[in-house]
């Protein structure tokens, strides 16, 4: 069976990640905008983790019904 505690915390995991990330990002564009490699690389894991986020939502919600 499916934890809820344990779908939340991956949740909260994967939202605060994408928040760090998302920082790195702007950090990145503000001093180096010219590292096109290091922007993008960033700019996928933002895109992971922005869809494991969305996912556990979908599962949480459905737990919730």
């Amino acid at each position: 069976m499916i934890d809820a505690k344990r779908l939340r915390e991956e949740y909260d995991r994967a939202v605060r990640k994408k928040q760090e990330l998302s920082e790195s990002l702007r950090k990145m564009e503000r001093t180096d905008p010219t590292n096109l490699s290091q922007i993008w690389i960033i700019r996928d894991q933002i895109a992971y983790w922005e869809g494991k986020s969305e996912g556990l939502k979908l599962a949480l919600d459905e737990l919730s019904r």
